[in-house]
């Protein structure tokens, strides 16, 4: 299955390919995918691929651990104000998860597309979710807040 032309910016698009997609991790997990590439397309790519092929709990840990080092890698900075978040970074891999279970079976490359097909285009789903700035809040960048308004549910 090839993914829709999702573009990441007029120079590129998104790997489509299982060999292009595996490609792009690594260097994205090395720190040497230009930063310029690390977009919320590349976000939502890289955590269904995880949560396809690691399940939810380990795609989050390696999550978790790859984003926190690429922003180093790339000159940037986890702190309370800047750099990895907590909610947002669970909140996507539970909505990945819960979507991988409306899609099953589907091979990590085709469930990774439409992953990216799906939910490209809503950068923002998180506030059908909470009722407050999610990203905004520092307490919610350090640490899990669960959804207040309703479940997680693609």
């Amino acid at each position: 299955m090839r993914c829709k032309n999702v573009r990441m910016s007029a120079l590129h698009t998104l790997p489509a390919t299982e060999g292009d997609i595996i490609e792009f991790l690594a260097a994205f997990e090395d720190g040497a995918l230009p930063k310029e590439r690390w977009t919320h397309g590349a976000h939502l790519l890289a955590g269904a691929w995880y949560v396809h092929q690691l399940g939810e709990a380990r795609a989050l840990d390696h999550m978790r651990t790859c984003v926190q080092r690429y922003n180093l890698a790339v000159g940037g900075q986890n702190t309370a104000t800047d750099g990895y978040h907590e909610t947002v970074t669970v909140f996507w891999i539970k909505l990945l998860h819960s979507y991988l279970q409306l899609t099953q079976p589907i091979d990590p490359t085709a469930f990774a597309c439409a992953a990216v097909n799906h939910f490209i285009s809503q950068r923002d789903i998180y506030r059908r979710y909470y009722d407050y700035d999610v990203v905004a809040s520092t307490e919610a960048r350090a640490s899990w807040f669960p959804p207040n308004i309703q479940p997680i549910a693609p």
